[in-house]
């Protein structure tokens, strides 16, 4: 088997022409879809530059992982279907030479997510099983998207970082062991129980009315019963409550509130990791949530 250290040394030398850098997610732009980060303007849609039409075109295949039929952010695609959908964006780069060394600081979120489904794609699930403790290429941009980056902004430039991200976690759930124990998640008391229920009703019958209410209900059972330990049943109920929510504007607020928590929740790479281990469909009711607003 594979390690986790192997494999990522691996992807990091064969992969160092695609690997964002936190100074690729700084680039200067002034389109739809950007935003001020750290006191500058990003072009986060990646609409600007010479190469802007090869992005957009490979943008097309990074959605189609949870926009065409029969495909869903709550849903692992099969292998077959990363790895094309995977070549036809690699493709469309390399006509307009958009991975080019003359090229390095352009588009930082296509790169990330040309990164994270390249993850996606690999076959042994134990090398993602701290990928971004190991890898702080990697980890930079994710943690500058996520904690510095509005959520609204990354979600109006149309990359869908946050189900790439889930893609991630539902790949670590294919080997036994990986993800959280249910103390880790908050699964093992009364009020993470009943929103495992809760959720699972309300996503299976695609009722966004559920959503908010298994939202709503987690975190008054657990103010209720004085719940403490672990941040991540209470983030997943937010991101219900947002995910499920009609209101564009509630919607937002929610979002803004959801990341105003993960800021306390996840600093460091590690602590990535084990977000990213999670039993919860954090991520993908995050994905549902921003999907609205995408470009």
């Amino acid at each position: 088997t594979t390690t986790t250290t192997t494999t990522t040394t691996t992807h990091s030398s064969n992969q160092a022409a695609t690997m964002p850098s936190l100074r690729s997610l700084l680039t200067l732009g002034a389109a739809f879809g950007a935003a001020v980060v750290n006191g500058q303007t990003v072009d986060l849609a990646c609409l600007e530059g010479p190469r802007a039409v090869g992005w957009q075109r490979a943008k097309l295949y990074f959605r189609a992982v949870f926009e065409l039929e029969g495909t869903s952010p709550l849903s692992l695609p099969n292998r077959e279907f990363l790895v094309a959908s995977l070549d036809g964006a690699m493709q469309e780069l390399k006509a307009v030479n958009a991975l080019s060394p003359e090229a390095p600081d352009e588009c930082g979120l296509g790169k990330l997510s040309l990164q994270l489904l390249t993850f996606a794609t690999v076959e042994d699930p134990a090398a993602l099983v701290q990928i971004f403790a190991g890898l702080e290429q990697l980890s930079s941009p994710v943690m500058t998207m996520l904690l510095d980056v509005p959520w609204a902004a990354t979600a109006q430039a149309g990359w869908p970082i946050f189900g790439l991200l889930g893609l991630l976690n539902m790949k670590k759930g294919q080997l036994d062991g990986i993800l959280n124990t249910l103390e880790i998640d908050g699964m093992a008391d009364v009020p993470g129980q009943a929103l495992q229920i809760e959720l699972a009703t309300a996503l299976q019958a695609a009722d966004g009315n559920m959503l908010m209410q298994a939202g709503a209900n987690y975190l008054a059972r657990a103010e209720m019963a004085g719940t403490q330990g672990s941040a991540l049943a209470p983030l997943t109920a937010l991101a219900a409550q947002a995910a499920g929510n009609p209101s564009a504007q509630e919607r937002l607020g929610f979002m803004q509130v959801l990341q105003t928590a993960f800021k306390q929740v996840v600093g460091s790479a590690a602590e990535l990791d084990v977000a990213l281990s999670t039993n919860w469909p954090v991520w993908c009711l995050i994905q549902l949530a921003v999907e609205p607003f995408a470009a």
